[in-house]
């Protein structure tokens, strides 16, 4: 049996649910070896995470292997440039490093996990377009410049002539708010329907390529953004859903929706551009 060798790249891996993903993906994705590429604001939150990774999978048969890409804002936009070569440059490293070693990546993943929520104490009548643009830039521009720079340094490094059998899949983190509208969440919901088409769009054009991508709503997370959400949202009667669920347990533990979303992406059965949601059967 081959090595299976994967290449992950999450955003906003240091903490929350982007920390959750790369210790389901060590526990569930059936990888072998897995090289990551942690992005995120805070350095020293990468660094303990990638830590925890490899001291976590020490006692199994997964290798892990790790680069952390520290202080990077998705949100300041006059930075992306800079940022995005940051980033494929780290993943380079690794593919090349996989080569080296005979231990080709026969998988690779983006998995985009940052973004914010938007004022939710605003209906759309009290959205002005400065804020707007600013949230569009965090959540949708730069999304549109990762998937750019990681698709084509993926096909620069596996060309499909060359590695037929290698897989590119990216992974854009969703909502309900990207199919369904709820009052207060005009910029959220904008931002993700944005970036579900987005993925739409990419799943038929690189279909040739080994590329799926896959839009994962992972439901009301217990997090500090459902704790921001808690605090801010504008609409009463939301406000009361959201106060229930956070009183009797029942928001969704990140643990169990990042595990969800591994099995997704190891069984490999779900229709590129397609919509998930934790909730689906």
């Amino acid at each position: 049996m081959s090595l299976s060798h994967h290449l992950v790249i999450i955003t906003g891996a240091n903490r929350g649910f982007g920390a959750s993903v790369a210790h389901s993906y060590v526990t569930h994705s059936g990888a072998n070896a897995i090289s990551f590429v942690l992005v995120g604001r805070n350095q020293k939150g990468l660094e303990e995470v990638l830590s925890q990774l490899q001291h976590n999978a020490s006692g199994s048969n997964v290798e892990v292997k790790g680069l952390v890409v520290g202080d990077v804002d998705l949100a300041d936009i006059e930075k992306l440039d800079s940022n995005l070569p940051r980033i494929q440059a780290a993943a380079t490293e690794l593919r090349q490093e996989s080569i080296q070693a005979k231990k080709i990546v026969t998988k690779s993943v983006l998995v985009n996990n940052a973004g914010s929520l938007g004022n939710l104490s605003k209906t759309a009548k009290d959205v002005t377009w400065q804020e707007a643009r600013t949230y569009f830039d965090f959540n949708v521009v730069s999304l549109v410049g990762l998937c750019s720079a990681f698709l084509k340094s993926t096909q620069a490094t596996f060309p499909k002539e060359q590695y037929p059998d290698h897989k590119t899949v990216v992974v854009n983190i969703s909502s309900l708010l990207a199919v369904q509208a709820f009052s207060n969440w005009s910029l959220y919901a904008a931002g993700k329907a944005a970036r579900d088409r987005l993925l739409g769009v990419i799943a038929l054009e690189e279909k040739a390529n080994n590329v799926k991508t896959l839009n994962y709503a992972p439901g009301p997370l217990d997090n500090d953004m459902q704790a921001d959400v808690r605090r801010t949202l504008g609409d009463k009667e939301q406000l009361e859903i959201y106060d229930g669920m956070h009183k009797n347990g029942s928001l969704v533990k990140m643990d169990d929706s990042s595990r969800k979303l591994v099995m997704l992406l190891k069984k490999d059965e779900f229709a590129s551009g397609g919509h998930i949601d934790f909730y689906d059967e």
